[in-house]
């Protein structure tokens, strides 16, 4: 089962900061990441990217794990890291606040998470605007809360009438769902499968089929960092490795396997099989295209975001983002890979 980043974060007991610095090779570039203190299903390929393809091209990165966004967005713009993961709503909110901050690439495309809805309560999408149907998010603001806006709107559901509460974890929000405290809530697609078949719940919503992308994780540094001819070509290899590993993860699912058990922060990972992740893999691969055979950073993605971020004040939106996303390098990382 996928688990939430507050499970995967108990149970990987992962606090604070957690330094994971690899050997470094002799003359290779060193390279300064900032990470989440975790990873699940879908961060594998990046992580295998960043971990194990980005030495085989020459660098050699010092990993700093990290257990939130918030921080590790306020670490790149220190200065200390050069490049790190994060969202993009955090960067652009961070930008607007006066950061020198740029998106440059995707962790992965659309996102594990799901709506799942009390079938007996939620019979349409108008219902949600009952006060007795209360949907629970991790947090206001945050994309299981945004990510709800956009389809909402779109289906004529005042979004100022849905009684929203918060209950972080999916774990949690799956408990309180079960037991009719709530009547919707956003879990993992594995999640939403068990919930089926303990009672009358169907997904009411899914990300990857609302929008044309749903950009959760990205990689951010400064801008400042970035005029730089050596790094902007360390973040082009980044791009590039990130595709290499996307291509053995779609195509290859003891590949997969074998980099889930080895990057997996889930104490169940090392035991974990082909037979067991198959559905996951698929799920990931096939049905939701996480990792997309070539990493496309069209501006028209965030142009279509942007309002619902606004409508869910998650931002402000003061800056363009055209400001804030730099398309150019994952063209370049595509024509020099190519395939």
């Amino acid at each position: 089962m996928l688990l939430t980043r507050r499970q995967a974060l108990k149970t990987g007991a992962v606090a604070g900061l957690l330094p994971l610095v690899p050997a470094r090779a002799q003359g290779a570039r060193p390279l300064k990441v900032n990470q989440l203190g975790f990873a699940l299903g879908i961060h594998v390929p990046t992580t295998a990217a960043l971990v194990d393809i980005m030495p085989t091209m020459g660098y050699a990165p010092t990993i700093q794990r990290m257990d939130q966004i918030r921080t590790l967005t306020q670490t790149l713009i220190a200065g200390a890291a050069e490049i790190g993961e994060t969202d993009s709503i955090t960067v652009m909110s961070a930008v607007e606040a006066g950061a020198d901050l740029k998106i440059v690439s995707l962790w992965y495309m659309h996102t594990s998470l799901v709506f799942v809805a009390n079938a007996d309560k939620v019979r349409e999408f108008k219902d949600l605007e009952k006060p007795e149907n209360v949907v629970a998010v991790n947090g206001k603001g945050d994309i299981t809360h945004v990510m709800l806006f956009g389809p909402l709107l779109q289906r004529g559901v005042d979004v100022k009438k849905v009684n929203i509460v918060e209950i972080g974890g999916s774990g949690a929000r799956m408990q309180a769902l079960q037991s009719g405290r709530v009547q919707a809530v956003p879990v993992h697609f594995d999640q939403a499968a068990e919930l089926a078949k303990r009672g009358n719940f169907k997904v009411l919503l899914e990300p990857w089929k609302e929008y044309k992308a749903w950009i959760n994780e990205v990689w951010a540094c400064s801008g400042a960092w970035l005029k730089k001819k050596e790094n902007e070509r360390a973040v082009i290899d980044l791009i590039k490795a990130q595709m290499i590993a996307f291509r053995k993860a779609n195509a290859d699912l003891a590949w997969y396997t074998e980099n889930y058990r080895k990057h997996v922060t889930l104490p169940t990972a090392k035991d974990a099989t082909q037979e067991s992740l198959k559905p996951i893999w698929e799920g990931l691969s096939k049905s939701i295209g996480a990792w997309p055979h070539t990493i496309d950073m069209k501006m028209e993605y965030w142009n279509d975001l942007v309002p619902v971020y606004r409508q869910a004040e998650a931002i402000q939106g003061k800056v363009r983002p055209d400001q804030i996303v730099e398309t150019s390098l994952a063209k370049q990382a595509a024509a020099e890979l190519g395939g």
